[in-house]
Order: structure tokens, then C-alpha cells, then sequence
């Protein structure tokens, strides 16, 4: 029987958390689900650990490849999912056994092609939520505008649901550290309805050297790039929206700066920045 969700989980280097976040999958009250382990060519045991699921439960699908980053890894998993509805978890993190029970509910019920809950961001010394809020069902303009301005959910993908059809080809960007952001916004342009409730059923680990960790400690041009691509479609499209964009575009021009200016990046590195720094 054909599964209701795909769920894609890209797996490197992460034998120490891999078991964790396999069994929190596999517990979920929303049973009518396949998983897809993306073995992304991990140098360690975690490609062991994934066959090691698959022969126990028939919802496991895995897939081994060489590795070509976390883009790749859920890409790879998009072409072979066959779920009506797409949901992405990073392997080193965790969910709460009805989120996708919740997910589901929210996004059926209100005819939504994105559904969306919260998140509890998990340090060493403290734990932060992301939101605590009512249902909302927002229409395409009201979502693109959330989504730019994080006030009630952000462009982060494993904190919802997709509809596939609505994602169709759309796929993440390779090579960059803001793949979130660059799929995100382009399927929200997609959708009628997105449907959020602020209840916090993804526990995400901050660790350092993660991607999003390195993506705010390194001298990355990838940010300014997505930011001024996407400000030249939201110009195009949402004109009302542009100054919120922006904003980010700028923001982030200036986090890049400031680091270049500390570190001792190479006179190519700084000509390679300022040839972005062109407003429109």
C-alpha cells in the first residue's frame, strides 16, 4: 500500500545520534509512512546502522552514494520517494511521536499544501522554543511574507510537511550552507494554503561545526547569493515584499563583511564579496 508521507533523512557522520533519530521516526502514531535513509557516503558505521533498520522494517528504504552534501543526500531521496506528502529530518536530531500525526492533520484538514509546526532548539546549558502559537492557515502572499520575516515560522525545512505535487520538480541547490532557504521560498510560491501551529515537536541539537553552525561562523557568500537571487523574484513577484527581503539581503552582506574584515582572507576573497554588494 502506497505510503501517505515520505520521510527523507540525509545521514553523515552521525553514528553517535543515527539510532535516536531512526527509532523517534519509527515510533510516530502517524504510521502510513516510508522512510528513506540517504547513506550520503558516511566514513563511519552509519551505512551499517541503516541496513541494519531496513532488514527489521519494510518501511525503510536506503540508499548508499558517494558523498555530495546534504543537497544531494535529499534530493536523492525526493526521487525515489512515492508519498503524497514529503517531511525531512537532519540525522542528528529528533521528533516527538506525534508530530507527524499533527503535520498531517493540520495540512488535510485545511486543504493546505505545506503544514508547519515549531521547534525546541536544544544546547548544552538551555533549551529554546521557537514558537508557541494557535493554528493559522495563511494564503500564498501571507506565507511568503512569514516565511521572510521568521515571525511565526521560518524557511527550515525538517519543521514541516510538503505536499509533493506542489514541490514537483523543484529541487535544493548544490553546493551552498542555505539550501533551506533557496527551496523553501520557491515552493511556498506554489501553494494556496499553508497551514502552522506553534507546537514545538522537533527537537533540533545544536552542535558546533553543523552546517547551520558553520554557515554563521564562516566567510560564505552562499547567503548574500540566495539573498539577492530571491530579491530579485520577490521584487518580480511580491513587489509589497521587497524592503522585508531586503533587509535580510543586507544584513547578510554585512555579517560577510564584518568577518572578512577580521579574518585574513586573500584580496580575491574581498573582490569576490564586494562584486555583490549592489543593491537594486
Amino acid at each position: 500500500m502506497k505510503p501517505e508521507i515520505s520521510i527523507i533523512v540525509p545521514v553523515y557522520k552521525v553514528e553517535k545520534y543515527l539510532r535516536k533519530c531512526i527509532d523517534s521516526i519509527l515510533n510516530q502514531t502517524f504510521k502510513s509512512f516510508e522512510l528513506i535513509l540517504v547513506d550520503d557516503g558516511s566514513p563511519d558505521e552509519c551505512g551499517k546502522i541503516c541496513d541494519e533498520y531496513a532488514e527489521k522494517d519494510p518501511r525503510i528504504k536506503v540508499i548508499h552514494k558517494e558523498n555530495g552534501g546534504l543537497s544531494t543526500a535529499r534530493n536523492a531521496g525526493l526521487d525515489l520517494a512515492v508519498g503524497e506528502y514529503i517531511g525531512f529530518v537532519d540525522s542528528d536530531d529528533w521528533i516527538e511521536s506525534d508530530m507527524y500525526e499533527t503535520l498531517y492533520r493540520i495540512t488535510k484538514e485545511n486543504k493546505a499544501e505545506v503544514g508547519v509546526i515549531t521547534s525546541k532548539i536544544i544546547y548544552e546549558d538551555k533549551i529554546k522554543i521557537t514558537g508557541n502559537y494557535e493554528l493559522v492557515v495563511h494564503d500564498q502572499q501571507e506565507a511568503m511574507k512569514t516565511v521572510i520575516t521568521g515571525s511565526l515560522y521560518d524557511e527550515v525545512v525538517w519543521t514541516k510537511l510538503f505536499k509533493k505535487e506542489t514541490i514537483g520538480n523543484e529541487r535544493f541547490k548544490t553546493g551552498i550552507i542555505y539550501e533551506d532557504t533557496d527551496f523553501t521560498y520557491k515552493v511556498i510560491n506554489r501553494c494556496n494554503k499553508v497551514a502552522a501551529l506553534g507546537k514545538p515537536l522537533y527537537n533540533y541539537i545544536k552542535r558546533e561545526n553543523s552546517t547551520m553552525d558553520r554557515a554563521v561562523k564562516e566567510i560564505r557568500l552562499d547567503g548574500v547569493y540566495i539573498y539577492e537571487e530571491m530579491y530579485k523574484f520577490i521584487k518580480l513577484n511580491y513587489p509589497k515584499l521587497r524592503e522585508e527581503v531586503l533587509t535580510k539581503y543586507i544584513n547578510t552582506m554585512l555579517i560577510n563583511l564584518n568577518y572578512l574584515c577580521k579574518s585574513s582572507k586573500t584580496q580575491a576573497s574581498e573582490e569576490k564579496f564586494l562584486k555583490y554588494c549592489y543593491f537594486y
